[in-house]
């Protein structure tokens, strides 16, 4: 049997957010340093082209993550400042958010 391989510097394994995030961070991290060393700004040697993979088992990224959650952009906005431009595929922005406190004896109605 034959098998396919990829040679892979850096191998994040599962693309959920926590993964996708460390590899999108990681590949930033590599361009700031590549460029800080060619404009003499840092010193040592610039790592050149890396390759970074995700690995993911489901058919698709993200396809073991629950839909229809409510996600607080931050942190996604400090990833990627213009995910909106570049098409995320977001619904609608929420508008309000309530949540009654916890009446004992009584399930919460959220």
């Amino acid at each position: 049997m034959e098998r396919e391989t990829l040679e892979m510097d850096v191998v994040f394994v599962g693309a959920g957010p926590a993964n996708l995030s460390g590899a999108l961070h990681l590949a930033g991290l590599i361009k700031r340093h590549n460029e800080a060393v060619e404009k003499g700004q840092r010193q040592g040697k610039s790592l050149g082209e890396i390759e970074i993979g995700v690995i993911e088992k489901g058919a698709s990224v993200g396809a073991h993550i629950l839909s229809g959650s409510v996600m607080d952009p931050r942190a996604l906005r400090e990833l990627i400042p213009d995910f909106i431009e570049q098409g995320a595929p977001l619904e609608s922005p929420v508008k309000e958010d309530y949540c009654p406190p916890v009446v004992p004896g009584r399930l919460p109605p959220c």
